[in-house]
């Protein structure tokens, strides 16, 4: 009888127990509720900017999180500012200049992850012919840039590093296709831009010089030192604060879709690639010259900071904005870090 009633006890224990953990995962459960499943996301069509956005679009991650969430593709990060500058949209994926002026206008929109170090795409091709014993022939060359964007800061870099006036470049504004078929006919000496531009470039004949990772100079890759880029860039996640303050559970939901399609270009390049070919639009050859250029990652670590400050201190030589972005301002770690403390990795500030 004594054994009998100790099992009976001790049944009753794990009964009481078991219903205990069964009621906190309950609880949790019921604390992450969605506040709002449809979600509309605006994103830049192309790899450096929307490849986990559209990884899962296309696998189904985010309805695998409960949400419903309708995409709206862009040409431009001109677009993505004004769809959240407009309050039409509380979530994009833009580049890092997009939070440069968002902080600069003052207007209520955090970074809450990155996506990508895209710098290693920005760069600068030489005209098909075009041969150069040193970085230094490049004063009296013309080269197509377009006007608005960051691309110059590369040329500045290399004016230091080799010691050139870059007053004696001439730039010529045009857009990127304009640009590539300028150089494509001689009638500039080589393209400021970023990917596929340059890789287009290439396939015409034109010699990869430059890129904001990766000196080409004498014709042997040679990777730079962080501290000796020729650019930062990053793209990033964007969410109104309102929604962080508000919709925490839905912006959680769609950071973990995202983490999901990270991991699987980390671990099956091959099925991430098919799902960015037939949603980005991008041909398969000039995409994983792209995808490859990029460092995809959702985490908010230094490099990210130094991006920001990088292309703020650009953003204020050119009088785009009056002062660069403030981390602390600019940064809304705490949802990715509720997810994985591991991905947030910002600098404590006094």
């Amino acid at each position: 009888m004594h054994a009998r009633g100790l099992l009976e006890a001790c049944r009753k224990v794990l009964m009481v127990a078991l219903f205990a953990v069964l009621g906190g995962i309950a609880s949790a459960r019921a604390a992450e509720t969605i506040e709002q499943k449809d979600v509309d996301l605006s994103a830049v069509r192309d790899p450096q900017i929307g490849a986990q956005v559209a990884i899962a679009d296309f696998y189904g991650y985010f309805k695998d999180e409960g949400l419903n969430v309708t995409l709206h593709w862009t040409q431009s990060g001109a677009d993505i500012i004004t769809v959240m500058a407009g309050g039409s949209v509380y979530l994009g994926a833009a580049s890092v200049l997009s939070q440069v002026l968002f902080s600069a206008q003052g207007l209520p929109i955090r970074t809450i992850s990155a996506l990508a170090d895209i710098a290693e795409t920005q760069g600068l091709v030489l005209s098909p012919g075009v041969k150069l014993a040193n970085p230094r022939e490049l004063e009296g060359k013309k080269l197509a840039f377009t006007q608005g964007t960051p691309s110059p800061l590369l040329l500045a870099k290399m004016a230091k590093t080799f010691d050139f006036d870059m007053a004696k470049v001439t730039l010529v504004n045009m857009n990127q296709s304009e640009g590539i078929v300028a150089a494509s006919k001689g009638d500039v000496q080589g393209l400021l831009g970023w990917q596929p531009n340059l890789y287009r470039l290439t396939t015409m004949g034109g010699t990869l010089y430059a890129t904001g990772t990766t000196l080409y100079v004498t014709g042997t890759p040679q990777r730079l030192a962080p501290a000796d880029r020729l650019q930062m860039n990053h793209s990033i996640l964007l969410a109104s604060q309102s929604w962080i303050d508000r919709k925490p559970n839905t912006l959680r939901a769609v950071l973990r879709a995202l983490l999901r399609a990270n991991d699987l270009l980390a671990k099956n390049r091959p099925k991430a690639l098919e799902a960015m070919e037939k949603q980005l639009r991008v041909d398969r050859d000039a995409l994983i010259v792209m995808a490859d250029a990029n460092k995809y990652s959702l985490a908010l670590d230094a490099g990210v900071a130094d991006s920001l400050a990088f292309i703020g201190e650009w953003a204020v030589s050119i009088n785009r904005v009056p002062r660069p972005a403030d981390p602390d301002t600019a940064f809304a770690p705490g949802l990715l870090r509720s997810i994985d403390p591991s991905l947030v990795k910002l600098a404590e500030r006094s």
